[in-house]
């Protein structure tokens, strides 16, 4: 016979047939079937329904208005004409058919009693108790106490769990009271109640100090390829800000406030008990430079955050009595997966994430009409310009400034201020997409009593919302895990991966389109580039200067750019062995080899290199002119690159004690001596004259004899031509060694 049930738990508390009859409830239903007027009164009474379905399916029909009436009453009068009767015990209503009425009554109710302890006879408050098959059960009170009543039945099987402990079934014979002791389930317990330091991994219950401890299953999103991304909004007290918009670029990372004013406000990451080297700095000294440092990548950014199980961010000065005054600014703990035991896992995760492109209806921007009004406004108002307009037809100011002149007809300024009214270039959609980002990874892992494996393959292609900007990471992970014996354990882990990112010199294409008049046209009538004029200092071409440079957004695009190359090679090894339960010793040993390879660039017909080097736009000027002989790079740009290599290790030795008095006293402590090294190579090199259109060549600048300055400064011997022939090169090596011996109590 199928049993239904509305309600999941019953009470503790006794109810007689008198309270019942007194329970007042309120029912108003016309053609409703009995299952739903059964529903509304236990929802309003709090009484518990037993049933069977067979019984009360096909009665319907029923109507019925009531306002404060007994309960024992509305139900006598639902139940007319079905052939059902009713009776009650303590807090459980029981329906059946009046045919079956000598068979029922005979039906005994049976009440168990008891309390549930653990190992160490501690009573256990919330201890479910469920019959097993059934969905009626109870719960333990705060001192492990519980009681159950319900109809005898045959077979009765009751199911005692809770939340990492293991459950226990026991068979109803007869007894009135069952009491229950719960042993702590291992595989569960390691995973709800164990926090790893980096180090060692504590009871969560022996730690000390703030921490939080997050689940990467439980932040993953797709929008984000890293995991430090993933990390914003999630842990109390961290805050994670976005330093750009633009694909491969890191996030800041503060932990409780700032440390520090002028140092390093980065937090430690530790990887499977390996310290991540930070990054190696490069000098960002120009808009060019800037923008390639932005995307260098911080000291995770190779890692998978498929491959992660947990994170614990440490958060308060109890870390530094871990890692000492760095950990300051806090300590990321990052731990890897593992496989499953007994079970073969073959997994592939894909993630695709679109992302519309911003429009100008998102924005109170003003339109090229408006643009052109507003102007015009201004001028009739006897408003004044700090500087005066450059003449040109690109901009209605300079427009004005032409016909006031007589440089312009009255027919010609009409016509060109009619077309810069009308143009309403949408800078936003010729400088910013709508992008398709897409993640994939594929992981084997598995496990038995002696062998623990994991392999993994992820890629990540992350299109930025500027056109031209985008990264594309491929990472690898092995990991394999043996016990050699029941109390001593190796894992070897190794990681690889490669990325790439591509982005902007000097140029800042999202904040241009919002910046940027829309009466400006982008092209000419005949499709070719409009270059615009634009202020400009060049000192030694004063003529020049007067006249402006020509500028257009999307030459510029075209002719600069940075990229940046990253790879990683890192292995991990360690080794337990547990010689007593309270007494274990740890090796862990990491290498990690890290490259990076960027380079930015200006070529010779962007703006950026006419302004600063030449004083006039590319292609305007003959050698005959004396202008030619004023600029001090008159063919070619200029190249940055940067080659850097990190190399560390470390090593651990660790002694663990952690042993249990009286019950209710435990010491944790460690006795660890630690070895890291890192050695890191940098070399910076910026070459002028280089022209990529042409075979990645270099042309040599003006000579220093030739060279006539037309501005109101003069070389002082060969003065900036002793960068631009000799270039400018910084080599550094640099090697940090680290020796710890250390005593901690946990």
């Amino acid at each position: 016979m199928k049993m239904g049930f509305f309600l999941l738990v019953l009470g503790f508390t006794s109810v007689h047939a008198t309270s019942f009859s007194q329970q007042k409830v309120n029912l108003d239903v016309k053609n409703e079937t009995l299952l739903h007027v059964l529903d509304i009164l236990q929802e309003q009474s709090g009484y518990t329904f037993l049933f069977s379905s067979e019984d009360v399916k096909d009665v319907k029909g029923i109507s019925l208005q009531v306002q404060g009436e007994g309960l024992f009453d509305v139900l006598k009068k639902c139940l007319v004409g079905t052939g059902l009767v009713f009776e009650i015990n303590e807090h459980l209503v029981v329906l059946r058919r009046e045919d079956v009425k000598n068979s029922m009554q005979q039906r005994k109710y049976i009440r168990i009693v008891g309390n549930v302890t653990d190992l160490r006879k501690q009573p256990m408050p919330g201890v479910t108790i469920m019959v097993k098959g059934l969905t009626v059960g109870t719960a333990t009170d705060m001192n492990g106490k519980y009681t159950l009543s319900l109809p005898e039945m045959k077979n009765l099987i009751l199911v005692y769990s809770f939340v990492g402990m293991e459950s226990q079934e026991v068979k109803y014979t007869g007894q009135d009271t069952i009491n229950i002791v719960l042993k702590e389930a291992v595989s569960e317990m390691d995973e709800v109640t164990v926090v790893s330091t980096g180090y060692s991994n504590v009871n969560r219950r022996d730690m000390v100090g703030a921490y939080t401890t997050v689940k990467v299953d439980d932040i993953m999103m797709a929008a984000y390829p890293t995991i430090d991304q993933m990390l914003q909004g999630q842990v109390p007290g961290m805050i994670v800000r976005s330093t750009s918009a633009r694909a491969g670029t890191s996030p800041k990372i503060q932990i409780r406030g700032t440390s520090t004013l002028l140092g390093n406000q980065d937090p430690i990451w530790v990887v499977d008990g390996i310290i991540q080297d930070d990054p190696i700095s490069m000098n960002a000294s120009t808009d060019m430079t800037q923008d390639m440092k932005d995307i260098l990548g911080n000291q995770i950014s190779w890692l998978n955050p498929n491959d992660i199980e947990t994170i614990t961010v440490l958060k308060d000065a109890s870390a530094t009595a871990i890692y000492g005054s760095r950990a300051s600014n806090g300590v990321i703990v990052v731990t890897t997966k593992k496989g499953k035991i007994d079970r073969l896992s073959i997994n592939y995760s894909g993630n695709f994430a679109i992302s519309p492109r911003p429009r100008y209806s998102q924005f109170k921007l003003m339109n090229s009409q408006e643009r052109i009004q507003f102007s015009e406004e201004a001028y009739e108002a006897g408003l004044y310009y700090q500087e005066e307009p450059l003449q040109q037809i690109y901009t209605y100011e300079g427009l004005l400034n032409m016909y006031q002149r007589g440089e312009v007809s009255p027919q010609d300024f009409v016509y060109h201020r009619n077309r810069l009214e009308s143009v309403n270039t949408d800078w936003l959609d010729l400088l910013t997409r709508t992008t398709l980002n897409h993640s994939h990874n594929v992981s084997v892992s598995g496990a038995s009593e002696k062998l623990n494996y994991t392999v993994s393959v992820g890629y990540n292609k992350n299109d930025g919302q500027e056109k031209g900007n985008g990264a594309e990471r491929l990472t690898g992970r092995a990991s394999l895990g043996i016990n050699l014996r029941e109390n001593i354990k190796v894992n070897l882990a190794i990681n690889g991966a490669i990325g790439t990112t591509k982005s902007f010199a000097g140029v800042n294409p999202l904040d241009y389109a919002l910046s940027t008049s829309r009466a400006i046209p982008a092209f000419n009538e005949d499709g070719s580039y409009a270059f615009y004029r634009i202020p400009f200092t060049y000192n030694y071409n004063s003529e020049a200067e007067a006249i402006g440079i020509g500028y257009n957004v999307l030459n510029e695009l075209e002719n600069t750019g940075s990229k940046v190359k990253n790879g990683l090679v890192s292995m991990n090894l360690n080794f337990s062995w547990k010689f007593l339960d309270w007494l274990e010793y740890q090796f862990t040993g990491g290498y990690s080899y890290n490259s990076t390879n960027g380079n930015s660039y200006r070529g010779e017909r962007s703006t950026a290199v006419a302004r600063t080097y030449r004083g006039y736009d590319y292609g305007s000027v003959e050698p005959t002119n004396p202008w030619f002989k004023a600029a001090l790079l008159p063919f070619g740009g200029e190249l940055f690159t940067s080659a850097s290599t990190t190399t560390s290790y470390n090593i651990q030795n660790k002694l663990l004690f952690s042993k249990q008095f009286n019950e209710n006293h435990r010491l944790n402590a460690m006795i660890a001596m630690e070895i890291r090294s890192t050695t890191s190579n940098n070399d910076e090199n910026i070459r002028w004259g280089y022209v990529k259109d042409r075979g990645n060549k270099f042309v040599s600048p003006t000579n220093p004899s030739k060279f006539e300055s037309l501005g109101n400064k003069n070389l002082t011997g060969f003065g900036i031509f002793d960068q631009l022939y000799n270039n400018r090169t910084a080599v550094s090596e640099q090697t940090n060694n680290f020796l710890c011996n250390s005593g901690r109590f946990l």
